[in-house]
């Protein structure tokens, strides 16, 4: 028994920093490995109706209680680093005491939240609102969206400052990237929120977040009260030193009746170790009712046209992104206002995505061009955006629909992905280097995977882009590229060639 916590420590670490490297890792090394794990968390399961995973955490749950929020939940356990840090700067009194008590559940509270959560949940798959609202209360999102948020700028800033000093000594080991390319205030306002909150929590009351907000955590309550495992106090060997109580984070053992609240119980094994008497089991067993009910209480527990596409985007992967392929420098331009925006192929619709997604900030940490970002508007609020300012979207990259655990952004193969019309480009004529002031470009058509944009010429002899709307998919690679504000005497702040997103995906 005594073993129980170290193995549940060492597996819950091992659970972090596989999810914290996937939010932070660029290379997509850690999503190839990993991305199952973000897919195990209960939100995005039971949005993407991922019925097996639902069933195994049923099944975990009723076997051996709240497990899941110590061992694959990755905000519980960060809760748990906050409370172990309380022990270690705490007096070298109440780390030997303990530093909780028994508290009753605060059951209004929690139904509470567990409503408004099913309130806005149910609003946002009946597309009223964007599913991201309830996100804010779902435990991993809120997670995701602190990694994206803190950790992963600062992984990058670092990776990114190793490669600029190698590359400074001519040894180029890996492209630098954008520390900030994720950043979003409204993301981050809200991530600062579910930090402090969250941290003061845990840091005041143990596990009070998940007892008392998480709607996750309600939920799991209600099923680990029927555990076939539980904690379980041997009234006969127990001498009342309530050391179990004090040591329990979770502040739900009543030592003075020998009860837990299986409903709050974590199965963090905390009261095992602190246990002098072994009087604290993990087990089936379960003690009978007293035949008198005073000083001892019962104890109770619980292929297509994809290949031309393809063969033309690797063709081009090589180009510089500093550069529009030799003819002057990019600078960064702005989106072009009230242009629909576009999402990623495989989230089918803008309504799909918008009904689906818990901004858990993912899609956007996993993304190696930086072309997604998360949106700032009320309809779609945290959620992803692509933003084809800073990047464009490969062909050949599928990096967002391999991570998402939602089923927001629904998993594709390259050769599917490359038909899929996510958009289509859109030329202003007026603001074109080679239209409006017959200067030689054409970098759009040039830089098109899908060679859907081709150059005619006009009454006046300049050559002007025309995109084929039957072949161009959307993938913004025209957008990038047009140099439209850095060279003649265009003084536009957008590109004179965007992308329309499209409300309904279609194929090409």
């Amino acid at each position: 028994m005594k073993l129980l916590k170290p193995i549940r420590v060492l597996l819950a670490v091992l659970s972090i920093t596989a999810i914290c490297l996937v939010f932070v890792d660029f290379t997509g090394m850690a999503a190839n490995y990993l991305s199952w794990l973000p897919k195990l968390q209960l939100v995005p399961a039971l949005l993407a109706i991922n019925f097996v995973v639902l069933c195994i955490l049923t099944a975990l749950t009723l076997l051996a209680g709240r497990v899941y929020c110590s061992l694959i939940c990755p905000l519980g356990i960060y809760q748990d680093i906050i409370n172990r840090l309380r022990h270690v700067f705490a007096a070298k009194k109440k780390r030997r005491l303990g530093l909780f008590r028994f508290e009753q559940a605060a059951t209004k509270l929690r139904l509470g939240f567990l409503i408004a959560f099913a309130i806005l949940l149910a609003l946002g798959l009946c597309g009223v609102i964007a599913s991201s609202f309830a996100g804010i209360l779902d435990p991993y999102s809120a997670f995701g969206r602190i990694a994206g948020q803190f950790m992963a700028p600062l992984w990058r800033s670092g990776i990114s400052a190793a490669a600029d000093s190698a590359a400074e000594h001519g040894y180029y080991i890996i492209d630098s990237y954008p520390a900030a390319a994720a950043f979003n205030i409204g993301v981050l306002i809200i991530a600062v929120a579910t930090l402090i909150v969250t941290s003061a929590m845990a840091w005041t009351g143990g596990r009070a977040y998940c007892n008392k907000v998480c709607p996750v955590g309600t939920v799991l309550g209600f099923l680990s009260r029927h555990a076939l495992l539980r904690v379980n106090i041997d009234t006969d060997r127990c001498n009342r030193c309530g050391s179990c109580g004090r040591k329990c984070k979770a502040k739900c053992i009543d030592t003075k009746h020998h009860t837990i609240d299986l409903s709050r119980c974590v199965a963090c094994m905390d009261c095992i170790g602190a246990c002098s008497q072994h009087a604290i089991s993990f087990s089936a067993k379960r003690k009978k009712p007293a035949s008198k009910p005073d000083t001892t209480d019962t104890t109770r527990r619980a292929f297509l046209v994809g290949t031309t596409i393809i063969a033309g985007s690797l063709a081009m992967k090589a180009a510089d992104k500093a550069t529009d392929g030799g003819l002057a420098p990019l600078k960064s331009k702005k989106r072009v206002d009230g242009a629909t925006p576009a999402v990623p192929a495989g989230a089918i619709s803008l309504a799909h995505l918008h009904s689906h997604c818990t901004a858990c900030q993912l899609c956007i940490s996993a993304c190696p061009n930086g072309v997604l970002k998360p949106s700032t508007g009320l309809s779609d609020f945290m959620q992803p955006v692509m933003v084809f300012t800073d990047g464009y979207c490969r062909p050949e990259c599928t990096a967002c629909t391999d991570v998402c655990p939602a089923g927001a952004i629904k998993p594709i193969d390259i050769e599917e992905k490359s038909t899929i019309k996510i958009g289509t480009a859109v030329v202003n004529p007026e603001i074109c280097i080679s239209a409006a002031y017959g200067q030689h470009c054409g970098n759009c058509a040039r830089h098109c995977p899908a060679a859907a944009i081709t150059m005619v010429k006009t009454k006046s002899g300049n050559m002007r882009p025309t995109v084929d709307e039957s072949r161009c998919i959307g993938c913004g690679a025209c957008e990038y590229h047009c140099p439209s504000g850095t060279a003649g005497q265009i003084s536009a702040e957008t590109a004179a060639i965007h992308v329309e997103g499209a409300t309904v995906h279609t194929s090409v």
